[in-house]
């Protein structure tokens, strides 16, 4: 089952189209369910697809080796725009039940049978609705409803809702608040997301990740379905790894950064930083810097932490996951350095950025001085995507910095947003951009270089990682047009 490629909508999708595109879904979430299994210390030993025996919640089952085993009930949604509130959960069909119905009788089921209480997961592509006084209350960081459901108020409107439930359901209302104590909202899963997700697991399992990769991945699974294989150990999917070619190397540790925006996914990493509630602003585009200014330090620190944390581990092959600016991107580069034998890839549209690439050479950058004559440090402005130089020496001149010079290094031909093309052009660009400006320091010696960047974040990653034989660094973060800078990281080199 190849993955749709994204094509501009020409109307509604058929009923044909719908249940494909459902099926598709469903078996994407499972194939990253099975690369979970097959993860170096993920905890699962076993997936099972649509297994009887296990209520309605048996599209994607995870049984886990001691922590609770996973229950997914999956649901795409042609038209995302409809969002999951009180009526979605309790409307009832002609013949049937409700989906909370569904869940509430599942969950009595096997808190009966299993050995540890169950974990109940509605995943879908859909989001909660923020007007539900119930659902909108969901936490971010668990994707649960509780310890907000037990904390409301009875005469609250949350509280009234959860009483409402209890009616629905015809039980009592704290079994309403057990069954929430173990009911997960993984909701905004979009086809794009999971792909990324999958594809970042297949790194982690040491497999290849490209397009190709991931659509045998899924193909597997919609076998597995057809040949009415309900239960697959990590044997079985080891032996269908090997016999589809798809092992390319050992096995990668995953590192996320929640610098920004939160993943759905945390548990799929080795080491996950959270900074989100840190940062001002209600939404990712609106966080650009910390509520406290102290915090960039707090942050720095998380990510030496992380680094230890890895290396004491084993690790010296990460992943890199999470959505990040330019600064935070340079700094996990530069303290997952090259020169401590450690190999760092991320996910670049798809595209697996790996600082071990082969390197595809490139142009030289182009080189433009501009004197300031403030002092004797160096101001470097890398543009790959737009040219910083106005802003930089705006921010440079209006804060006082002792700035000697600025130098801004452009791609040969001109700064735009498909100036590097591919991993092995981030590579030699990581180098050839660490090379001009040791050339620049040679002639004109500076006690500190203060950087601004502009370009993908996994370039930022990769010049990190090679950031070495430079000189101490303060790594500046963009604040948006018109908004000049903040100083974030410091990085010795």
């Amino acid at each position: 089952m190849t993955s749709p490629e994204p094509q501009p909508a020409a109307g509604s999708l058929s009923r044909v189209g719908a249940l494909r595109s459902g099926f598709y879904y469903q078996d994407l979430i499972a194939w990253s369910a099975a690369l979970r299994v097959l993860q170096p210390g993920g905890g699962y030993n076993q997936l099972e697809i649509e297994v009887n025996g296990a209520g309605n919640v048996d599209d994607v089952i995870l049984r886990a080796t001691a922590a609770r085993h996973r229950y997914a009930q999956v649901k795409w949604a042609a038209k995302t725009a409809d969002l999951i509130n009180d009526a979605y959960l309790t409307n009832v069909p002609t013949k049937g039940k409700s989906l909370l119905q569904k869940f509430y009788r599942s969950w009595e089921l096997l808190r009966h049978r299993d050995d540890v209480p169950p974990s109940l997961e509605l995943t879908t592509n859909r989001a909660l609705d923020p007007a539900d006084p119930l659902l909108s209350l969901v936490d971010g960081r668990s994707d649960c409803l509780n310890p907000a459901a037990r904390l409301a108020i009875p005469t609250s409107p949350e509280g009234r809702r959860i009483d409402e439930w209890a009616t629905h359901l015809r039980c009592e209302r704290d079994e309403v608040l057990a069954m929430l104590d173990g009911l997960l909202f993984k909701v905004g899963l979009t086809i794009s997301s999971e792909q990324d997700r999958a594809q970042a697991l297949m790194l982690a399992n040491g497999l290849l990740a490209d397009k190709d990769a991931l659509d045998c991945g899924v193909v597997l699974v919609d076998k597995w379905v057809r040949e009415g294989r309900r239960i697959i150990t990590r044997e079985d999917i080891r032996k269908e790894v090997v016999r589809e070619n798809l092992r390319a190397d050992d096995p990668r540790a995953v590192l996320l950064v929640q610098a920004i925006k939160r993943e759905p996914h945390p548990d799929d990493a080795a080491v996950v930083l959270d900074w989100v509630d840190l940062y001002d602003g209600d939404t990712p585009p609106l966080r650009r810097q910390p509520r406290d200014s102290a915090d960039w330090v707090t942050m720095s620190n998380d990510i030496d932490e992380a680094v230890e944390t890895l290396t004491v581990q084993g690790h010296a092959d990460i992943v890199l996951r999470g959505f990040m600016r330019q600064a935070t991107f340079f700094t996990v580069g530069a303290r997952l350095a090259q020169v401590s034998g450690t190999t760092i890839t991320y996910l670049q549209n798809g595209a697996a950025w790996a600082s071990n690439a082969r390197h595809v050479p490139v142009s030289a950058p182009n080189g433009i001085t501009t004197t300031v004559g403030a002092g004797n440090e160096l101001a470097v402005a890398i543009g790959m995507s737009v040219d910083p130089t106005t802003a930089v020496t705006r921010y440079v001149t209006d804060t006082y910095l002792p700035i000697n010079r600025i130098l801004t290094l452009l791609p040969a031909d001109g700064a735009h947003d498909q100036s590097v093309a591919g991993p092995g052009e981030a590579v030699a660009y990581a180098q050839a951009l660490r090379n001009a400006i040791r050339q620049d320091l040679e002639r004109d010696p500076a006690a500190r270089v203060h950087l601004f960047l502009a370009g993908p974040g996994g370039l930022a990653l990769l010049l990190g990682h090679r950031w070495n034989r430079v000189a101490p660094t303060t790594v500046y973060e963009d604040l948006g047009a018109g908004r000049g800078y903040v100083s974030a990281f410091e990085v010795d080199a």
